[in-house]
């Protein structure tokens, strides 16, 4: 058995691992997320919901697209396995467009580390 992961330990290693979701090869999307999230894990962000299987799509499509999000983690909470953050992020499309949105998210941490589940608040900013 694995030691727990700690990245959700400490807001610095909770934004870089926020971070890492967005980069790296889209065909290991699967296989860095099964280091983050839980098999059963589940994320709702207002009418978007998806299983694990589901987000690992969502996240190797946004991978593909090759997008720079940058994210600055404003908040962050953890009381035991109960996690709430806030971050604002600016992403950058292939066309040089900027997008700004601030975040917030409340998540579960299982026993071993790993995310269980995510609800997240989006806010586009102009």
């Amino acid at each position: 058995m694995h030691p727990p992961a700690t990245f959700a330990d400490k807001p610095e290693t909770y934004q870089a691992t926020l971070k890492s979701l967005f980069h790296g090869n889209p065909e290991d999307t699967e296989a860095d997320l099964s280091k983050i999230f839980t098999p059963s894990f589940k994320f709702e962000a207002g009418p978007e919901k998806y299983d694990f299987a589901g987000f690992v799509a969502h996240m190797r499509r946004l991978r593909e697209m090759k997008l720079d999000v940058d994210l600055t983690t404003v908040q962050f909470l953890r009381d035991g396995n109960q996690l709430a953050e806030r971050h604002t992020s600016v992403t950058t499309l292939q066309d040089g467009k900027e997008l700004s949105a601030e975040t917030f998210m409340f998540a579960e941490i299982a026993e071993d580390g790993r995310i269980s589940w995510i609800i997240e608040a989006v806010q586009s900013r102009a």
